[in-house]
């Protein structure tokens, strides 16, 4: 754990200091979180003070962030402050308040000082840090209209592109005139959560409106990413309502403010006398009370703001330098799928041995659908984006280091979740084939739907989705597909699944199917509408699946190339596609004459057929089903899920090899019309 940090800027001269914390930041390239300081010189007794600064940084550790509690001491700026800074600035008795009018001053005199919002957000963005904590912002003043009494925070919000995560504006201030300044500042102000209620700091919802909200960490990253593309200049508020176990007592500190107000009307007072005595009222009001909510608004806000550095962080990783756009981009492929831990388990005793363990042989491996599909098509020379999620613990990182390892999968977008272990699948071996497995799938619910953002999708060239995706996100998954005409392909995994997505009108916006055998019984089809002619030389078990194939081609969307894809094992593999206009095309790969010596491991084979399938850009369907092929042979023969001898050159080799050798490829088992 990082323990503190400061970067020193002189402006005398170029002269530029850092240590620990931020400089651990610089080189890690890790996300920043900036925080400011007049909460400890100003808004709190020490040691409330100190306590509060401290937790703050906790939280920030604790999710991964690098805290940067800005401040002046001696007139050196500091962003990222050490345990005994902090311990320092809480326990001065003379700093100042620090905004943009003050800066120059403070520094040229040497002062200790802690720094408000406006101040905040200039020493944030000089250091290129992105978003900024807070416990509220300021606002226009009630009677502003004629005392002109403005916060700067405001009119810093509309010169300086940092976003702040602040529970709104207090009611104390006219909150419709500063929404009304803000926009006319140019700033974005989004509220965090499913509705556009703009919070009014003690209470979720202040009878104003923000004009777009965010539901997610991840989507409020993306939009403080387009802004910095787009080089507005401006900032962002994020409003955070209070959290719904504060609320209570925020309905009760805002009655306490209303009571205030009402006695600053009864007692004529005006301008600047107004804000303070209304603080000093609800304090004695509420006996204190509102001092606590207080606090529990800026540590949510802090873990809020933690959250969106992260992303934000993983973002600008994974985009680079690249501009944003309106013109859609196809890049890679997108996998939206399951990464597990696989514990592969043989043994040649048998359980009737009176043994309570058999000896044999037990290994992990990095796993699940998605990820084996990902890896392969890592392997084979196609970019490849993975989204999916895994605990934040050993497994977890075991996982993202395999995959980290391959410099064409990008896991960015892999969520690492607490409180829960990696998934994992125990599987029994019976000469390399699966005889059966225990497996715990909870923590696939969190590939939820705010991971699949419209910046993921519209930059695809395909999107597979894996069924041990939650219905919610693959739903999401469906919505952009469509909106960006990015083609959809579902990997059943199980037939269950493959039935619940069906169900839930997934398949009915697919272009690809890959169903096995057993996953196309689990389906309600009906007889298709018509079978072609087939060949006499066509396998007994192709004409029997045929038939089924084109029903399921049924069920996808209409609308678009349709392909059903299936792998029958030792029986090789067929595809039937059809287009539009109805024209149809059935192909057959016969299984490899390449026999292995020995089955090591059967549980990627499919996916590694599927992975090496879709690297495939040229060619046509038959040229990749035969590189599938060829990599589906190579992870039956290792212990891995996929192998590491898939590359671009070795599997295009070795397919050429067979066909040359062997007489081995695909076979048009029917191209025509289909009436």
């Amino acid at each position: 754990m990082l323990t503190g940090g400061l970067l020193r800027r002189s402006f005398t001269c170029s002269r530029r200091l850092s240590t620990s914390e931020v400089l651990s930041a610089s080189r890690n390239d890790g996300p920043r979180l900036a925080l400011e300081s007049t909460i400890i010189t100003h808004g709190l007794p020490y040691p409330e003070n100190l306590a509060m600064a401290k937790s703050a940084h906790q939280i920030c550790h604790d999710n991964g962030v690098n805290p940067a509690t800005i401040a002046l001491l001696d007139g050196d700026v500091r962003v990222g402050l050490t345990d005994n800074e902090l311990d320092v600035l809480s326990q001065t008795k003379n700093a100042v308040k620090v905004s943009r009018r003050d800066l120059a001053a403070a520094i040229a005199k040497r002062r200790t000082g802690g720094t408000t919002v406006s101040g905040t957000m200039i020493l944030a963005h000089r250091n290129d840090i992105s978003v900024f904590s807070t416990g509220g912002i300021g606002g226009v003043h009630r009677g502003g209209e004629h005392s002109m009494d403005v916060s700067a925070d405001l009119t810093e919000l509309g010169r300086t592109p940092v976003c702040v995560v602040c529970a709104g504006v207090k009611s104390i201030l006219d909150i419709g005139r500063t929404l009304e300044f803000l926009e006319t500042q140019g700033v974005t102000v989004a509220t965090f959560g499913k509705t556009r209620d703009f919070p009014a700091f003690f209470t979720p919802t202040s009878g104003f409106y923000a004009h777009t909200n965010v539901e997610s960490a991840r989507e409020a990253a993306e939009m403080i990413f387009v802004n910095k593309q787009l080089q507005l200049g401006s900032g962002i508020v994020v409003a955070v309502p209070i959290p719904e176990e504060h609320a209570g007592d925020g309905e009760t500190i805002e009655r306490a403010i209303h009571q205030a107000l009402s006695e600053v009307e009864s007692q004529n007072i005006q301008g600047n006398a107004i804000t303070p005595f209304v603080l000093e009222r609800v304090s004695a009001l509420t006996g204190g009370a509102s001092l606590q909510t207080n606090l529990a608004l800026v540590r949510n806000n802090v873990l809020v703001g933690s959250h969106i550095a992260r992303e934000l962080h993983n973002l600008e990783k994974r985009e680079g330098a690249r501009r944003y756009s309106t013109e859609k981009e196809r890049g890679g492929v997108l996998v939206v799928g399951a990464c597990n831990v696989d514990i592969l388990c043989s043994t040649e005793e048998s359980q009737s041995s009176g043994k309570d363990l058999l000896k044999g042989n037990v290994r992990h491996v990095a796993g699940g659908v998605g990820r084996n599909v990902a890896e392969c098509l890592a392997r084979a020379g196609t970019p490849c984006t993975l989204v999916s999620a895994v605990g934040r613990d050993l497994l977890g990182q075991f996982v993202l280091d395999e995959c980290r390892s391959l410099g064409d999968l990008d896991v960015g977008n892999v969520r690492e979740y607490e409180g829960e272990s990696t998934t994992v699948a125990m599987l029994n071996l019976n000469q390399g084939n699966v005889k059966d497995g225990v497996a715990d799938f909870t923590g696939h619910v969190h590939i939820s739907r705010e991971l699949v953002t419209p910046n993921l999708i519209r930059s695809s060239s395909h999107v597979l989705l894996d069924c041990d995706v939650p219905v919610s996100t693959a739903l999401r998954v469906v919505e952009l597909c469509k909106e960006y005409g990015v083609p959809l392909i579902v990997e059943p995994t199980a037939p269950n699944k493959f039935r619940e997505y069906h169900n839930a009108g997934v398949l009915s916006h697919a272009a690809m199917v890959t169903p096995n055998d057993t996953e196309l019984d689990a389906l309600p089809l009906s007889p298709p509408s018509s079978i072609p002619d087939l060949p006499s030389w066509t396998p007994s078990s192709i004409t029997k699946i045929i038939p089924r194939l084109l029903s399921c081609l049924e069920l996808l969307d209409t609308s678009s190339h349709r392909t059903v894809l299936s792998t029958l094992g030792p029986a090789g593999a067929v595809c039937c596609e059809i287009t539009p206009n109805n024209h149809l095309t059935i192909t057959y790969c016969p299984p490899t004459p390449h026999l292995l010596p020995e089955i090591v491991s059967a549980s990627g084979a499919g996916d590694s057929f599927l992975g090496g399938f879709l690297s495939v850009e040229e060619g046509g369907t038959g040229v990749a089903m035969e590189i599938g092929t060829v990599c589906a042979v190579l992870s039956l023969g290792t212990n891995r899920c996929v192998s590491r001898r898939v590359s671009v050159a070795g599997v295009e080799d070795m397919a050429g090899e067979w066909r040359e050798k062997y007489g081995w490829g695909n076979r048009i088992v029917y191209k025509g019309p289909l009436y």
